[in-house]
């Protein structure tokens, strides 16, 4: 039976499975009771796809916030100086604030004095 947003719940439990789990889509589709010809034809439909990139955007917010706490222990605990270095660097090139590259502005003048000589004066000279 399909919901408003036009799935099915089978195609809802498909998409946490193939967010959430190391699962490949044949287990998925043993698991939720569906061929595997089934799952790829899912594939092809628009309201099946928003909604798997939905849940893919939600995973990557959650992940998101556990890997920015993760790094902020790594900032905190200076056992390590390197790691704590890395993750201090991270965190600053992510927010515009350092950078691997070196920019260098180079403003020399040279200072060049050039003398012309006519070719007749040359011939005289010698």
């Amino acid at each position: 039976m399909k919901n408003m947003e036009g799935l099915t719940e089978a195609q809802y439990k498909a998409i946490a499975l193939l967010v959430w789990t190391d699962k490949g889509k044949q287990e998925i589709a043993d698991e939720i009771g569906v061929h595997r010809v089934t799952l790829y034809r899912w594939y092809k439909e628009d309201d099946f796809m928003n909604e798997l990139q939905k849940e893919r955007r939600n995973k990557f917010v959650v992940y998101g916030d556990v890997a920015t706490k993760e790094l902020m222990k790594l900032v905190k605990d200076d056992s390590d100086k390197r790691t704590q270095l890395q993750a201090i660097k991270m965190i600053l090139g992510e927010n515009g604030l350092c950078s691997d590259k070196l920019q260098v502005e180079n403003t020399t003048t040279t200072e060049l004095k050039i003398t012309l000589f006519d070719s007749e004066e040359e011939e005289t000279e010698e």
